[in-house]
């Protein structure tokens, strides 16, 4: 990364997975900005992650308000001059909620996923080609991997979560658009899947701790410039689109 402390986003980060990347970024001496909607809690959050080498801060930052992205990204400007890492980790999964119809189920999850993820990226961009080495991590889920659905002994055949899949099968397609556009810019942009991990998310399913979901995007916050851009991976190596 640059010779000074590089500088990282992370939305979505007072919990869960997004909390991890906040944390292990910090403690390899990142300076981190901490996503939160509720800035209370992101303060909390922060005090909590910060180390010696490395203090985090809470920034507000609801991906589905467009004022607090614009506010952020005129503070990184002022305060920090650019942006190095920007991890999209803020998502939401509404599929379980029989209460909600399809058409809240959809415009919700993709404002969210999709939307706000966009929408962060356009923003932060000016700010990452101020940084001689700009890097997105796209949180993504390998449920969004067509080819994947094809096979007959893939792990998550019978998986039917149409909305959430829909919305990762867009970031991923948000994921090749901009490794397209800021390949001349050395701005590296890959999608990642954490895996299935026991957060509020997932009412704690299974024992996959958030530590180890982030460390893939962790790595990929962190590629040297001869790393690869426009890749969809989980800590075993490439995924199918």
């Amino acid at each position: 990364m640059t010779e000074l402390q590089p500088i990282a986003l992370v939305s979505g980060a007072t919990r869960g997975i997004g909390r991890a990347i906040a944390q292990g970024l910090a403690r390899q001496g990142v300076k981190v900005l901490l996503g939160a909607r509720n800035p209370e809690t992101g303060r909390e959050v922060a005090a909590q992650i910060s180390t010696p080498e490395a203090a985090v801060e809470a920034v507000e930052l609801d991906t589905t308000r467009q004022e607090t992205i614009d506010r952020l990204a005129e503070l990184i400007g002022t305060k920090y001059g650019q942006l190095d890492i920007l991890v999209n980790n803020a998502g939401i999964s509404l599929d379980f909620y029989p209460e909600l119809s399809v058409r809240e189920k959809l415009s919700r999850t993709l404002e969210t996923n999709v939307v706000g993820t966009a929408a962060l990226t356009d923003a932060m961009i000016p700010l990452l080609e101020k940084s001689s080495h700009g890097r997105i991590v796209n949180v993504s889920s390998v449920l969004a991997s067509f080819a994947s659905r094809e096979q007959a002994d893939w792990i998550y055949k019978d998986v039917a979560m149409p909305t959430y899949q829909a919305s990762k099968a867009a970031v991923n397609s948000l994921t090749l658009s901009y490794a397209k556009l800021l390949a001349d810019k050395n701005i590296k942009v890959n999608g990642i899947c954490p895996g299935l991990t026991a957060t509020d998310a997932t009412n704690h399913y299974g024992d996959r701790k958030p530590d180890q979901a982030a460390k893939i995007a962790i790595q990929y916050a962190l590629l040297d410039d001869d790393g690869p851009t426009g890749t969809f991976v989980n800590e075993d190596g490439a995924l199918n689109w």
